[in-house]
């Protein structure tokens, strides 16, 4: 009798196997900051447009109705946008997603972030901290963070771009989270080409 029980796959699952900071297969194009500005000076692509004097981050951003053509993105992320950082911008300290927790252990909805830090990658150009760990991104590549621990960031020069996304396992966009996902991390295989080692010639011959 199999007794498995099936599991939907979910944000604790990725984070949990593959570390709380995912390189992906995803990259823009190097005219990226071109494409922002074209995208910043339409209204119509703009959803919402973070004002100056922000206290608890950039003074400038932008989300947009849809997902750009060319980013690399699944159809179905959600808040995409940029944000402009400038010397003395900074990220505030915090966590996200605890807010979808309720106080009798129900969780509202599951989601993760997706970052691409266009330019200025170098922390000494602009710093960002996971878990008291400073993390080296690579240019316009995007990655799976685990905001849910603590995080921060600090711009110690003009001009810098970063995107963001966000991607979600409800019912209706799982399969197609998921599957991204599976397409888009490195070294991801199928379990019917993960033989171990056990089909190779050298250990065939010996036997």
């Amino acid at each position: 009798m199999n007794d498995f029980i099936a599991q939907q796959f979910s944000s604790y699952n990725l984070f949990q196997a593959a570390g709380d900071v995912v390189e992906l297969n995803a990259w823009v194009h190097d005219d990226i900051i071109d494409q922002i500005k074209l995208l910043n000076e339409d209204p119509t692509k703009i959803k919402q447009h973070r004002i100056k004097d922000s206290k608890d981050g950039p003074e400038n951003g932008y989300w947009y109705n849809n997902v750009p053509e060319g980013w690399g993105l699944p159809q179905n992320a959600r808040t995409v946008g940029c944000l402009l950082y400038d010397a003395g911008n900074y990220i505030f300290p915090h966590r996200d997603k605890w807010k979808s927790i309720k106080p009798n252990g129900e969780i509202t909805g599951d989601s993760f972030r997706l970052v691409n830090y266009v330019n200025h990658t170098n922390p000494s150009e602009f710093c960002f901290i996971l878990d008291n760990k400073i993390i080296n991104f690579e240019p316009k590549r995007w990655y799976a963070i685990n905001t849910q621990k603590l995080h921060q960031g600090m711009s110690f020069v003009d001009d810098v771009v970063h995107l963001s996304a966000a991607l979600h396992f409800d019912r209706n966009c799982r399969e197609e989270t998921t599957s991204w996902l599976l397409d888009s991390i490195p070294f991801a295989a199928g379990a019917q080409d993960d033989v171990k080692g056990v089909a190779c010639e050298r250990i065939s011959q010996d036997v």
